[in-house]
């Protein structure tokens, strides 16, 4: 895939998806208007679509899930951080009206967040992915030679962490 867009389009319903809980968590509290929080969730939108364009791939959804992934704890995410200043918020203000530790994965297909480090994981957004066509020959394929009980890649519960 070029670019790391799909024939189904780019990244919209995701980054949509994304966008809109981010300013709903922000509504919440009752401190922005409805216009402020119009003009947080499209500028987030086009910053999350910007960010993502080259580390979107709709054919290998996990690929690039880490450079995705939005994360709040007791650090400003620098894209809301910068989605929030557009509107005239301050990181003080942000960190007032969210929650102190979230993680929003924003990946192909699926978006789902936790809140807290303990905290569950819940989906926000889930599409069906589009099958794939079948290779001519499976056996063909280098990266089928070691295969062993038919997985390729780890079970979709699976949750690596990446630590700095």
């Amino acid at each position: 895939m070029n670019q790391g867009y799909s024939s189904r389009g780019e990244m919209g319903p995701e980054v949509t998806a994304a966008a809109t809980f981010v300013s709903r968590l922000l509504r919440t509290r009752g401190f922005l208007s409805e216009h402020q929080l119009h003009d947080f969730r499209d500028c987030l939108q086009q910053s999350l679509s910007e960010h993502y364009q080259n580390h979107w791939f709709p054919d290998r959804p996990q690929k690039g899930s880490g450079y995705r992934c939005i994360r709040m704890n007791h650090e400003m995410d620098p894209i809301i951080g910068r989605a929030a200043g557009r509107i005239g918020l301050t990181s003080d203000q942000l960190f007032a009206l969210l929650p102190r530790e979230l993680t929003l994965w924003v990946d192909p297909f699926e978006v789902s967040y936790r809140i807290g480090e303990d905290g569950s994981i819940c989906v926000l957004y889930e599409a069906a992915a589009p099958a794939a066509a079948p290779s001519p020959d499976p056996t063909q394929n280098c990266n089928n030679q070691f295969l062993i009980g038919g997985r390729t890649s780890p079970p979709k519960n699976y949750l690596m962490t990446v630590s700095s």
